[in-house]
């Protein structure tokens, strides 16, 4: 399993409270008032990048690219949806689980199901965590979690829950990913070149004006770009052609117009298959 496999997440949340409400302001009423907090739950989860978004009766489910967007967008959720006022007497409030989609094997829908059982286990206004995914955390999302109270809870496995302290800033954030990143060396016909927190970003591609020159009639002239990203190295694809990533371990793919996670070492093709032509691949390998 690549690095990006390995950090992705599923958020699982639910607004608790319809039923009482139902009763007291009849169903369409309630449905209003559900359907307002899911809107603004799924603005939240498009706010911190999630992958995949699906919205369902009372129900929302997010992916994320990494623990820490993951947690900060449900508990934007939950900020969100405590800051509506109740309706006659009557408050909604959010229930949400977050796993690693690793977690559920290859068992389809797993992760999802994992994440269910978490919400069905806690109270509501609560944010829970497996105790893997909180592995995966910075530091300083790290210590905003708590043991869950095991007179409240019913977690089916081993998990943490989200307290009520303000998260780190972005400028927090930033520093820690800075200082915990790894450098990615990069090689290409006898030059290198190091992509780290001074030198983020390496770009590639048939101008002139790229850090990596590579002349071939294949090559965009703006082809594609190595990106150091929250702590994370990215293969980010603006090329007509693509891009061929071959990783260690992993069958070759075509990246086109988008991005993707790379793990600890391979090679790059600008228009090409890397296989096919190995000698003008772009080389890169973690410190």
């Amino acid at each position: 399993m690549n690095e990006r496999a390995a950090t992705r997440c599923l958020l699982y949340a639910d607004v608790a409270g319809r039923v009482r409400l139902s009763v007291k302001l009849g169903e369409a009423e309630a449905g209003y008032a559900v359907e307002r907090c899911l809107n603004r739950m799924s603005r939240c989860a498009e706010a911190y990048s999630a992958e995949g978004l699906e919205l369902r009766p009372e129900v929302i489910v997010a992916r994320f690219g990494d623990a820490d967007s993951a947690l900060l967008a449900a508990r934007e959720m939950r900020e969100r949806v405590r800051a509506l006022p109740p309706m006659s007497g009557i408050k909604l409030v959010l229930r949400a689980g977050v796993v690693l989609e690793s977690e559920g094997g290859d068992e389809e829908g797993a992760a999802e199901k994992m994440a269910a059982r978490l919400v069905d286990g806690c109270n509501p206004d609560t944010i829970t965590v497996s105790e893997s995914l909180s592995e995966l955390l910075s530091p300083s999302m790290r210590r905003l979690l708590g043991k869950l109270d095991d007179a409240a809870s019913n977690a089916p496995f081993p998990a943490l829950e989200l307290g009520n302290a303000p998260p780190p800033t972005p400028a927090e954030l930033r520093q820690e990913a800075m200082q915990s990143v790894r450098q990615l060396r990069v090689s290409f016909r006898g030059q290198k070149w190091v992509i780290d927190a001074a030198h983020p970003t390496l770009l590639f591609g048939r101008e002139t004006g790229n850090d990596i020159v590579v002349s071939d009639p294949r090559v965009s002239r703006q082809h594609a770009r190595i990106e150091l990203r929250n702590g994370m190295f990215y293969l980010a694809d603006s090329s007509t052609n693509g891009t061929y990533l071959l990783e260690e371990g992993v069958a070759e793919h075509c990246i086109k117009r988008g991005e993707f996670a790379l793990s600890e070492k391979g090679h790059i093709g600008c228009g090409f298959s890397v296989g096919d032509n190995m000698s003008d691949a772009v080389a890169f390998a973690l410190d």
